[in-house]
């Protein structure tokens, strides 16, 4: 009586190479995929802090405006110190300056404070304002996780 086999050959020997390199392929894949969402994750959340410390110069600078020209109140030190704290999250940030270079939003923001200063409407100043504050806001909604 002759023996007749369940599973071609090529079946039994792929099967027995398998069984031992499978899970060996499986960890390699599974610590490549975790190591590439990591290091996504790691850009977003640095991306969000560095959005997060030029809108808090951003608002310094806002407050600053707005008891100086409003209530007449404050002085162009603290304006100065606002607008320092400004350019250092600028100056400092390495995952956000392609949409600080694009936007120019800090050269327009300075622009308007130093208008405004000078003597410019205080209004206009508000619209710069809030449109560099909108487009920082907007840029850090699409960061993708």
């Amino acid at each position: 009586m002759q023996e007749v086999a369940l599973f071609p050959l090529w079946v039994t020997v792929f099967l027995t190479i398998w069984a031992p390199v499978g899970p060996l392929v499986g960890i390699l894949v599974g610590h490549y995929l975790t190591r590439s969402w990591e290091r996504r994750q790691w850009i977003a959340d640095n991306q969000k802090e560095e959005y997060k410390k030029l809108l808090g110069g951003f608002n310094r600078l806002n407050m600053s405006i707005s008891t100086y020209q409003v209530m007449g109140i404050g002085s162009l030190p603290d304006l100065k110190q606002a607008m320092e704290e400004i350019s250092i999250a600028a100056n400092t940030s390495l995952f956000i300056t392609e949409f600080l270079e694009k936007t120019k939003v800090i050269g327009d923001l300075h622009e308007a404070s130093e208008t405004l200063v000078k003597g410019g409407s205080f209004e206009k100043y508000r619209q710069h304002y809030w449109k560099a504050v909108n487009q920082v806001l907007d840029a850090a909604k699409k960061i993708k996780m």
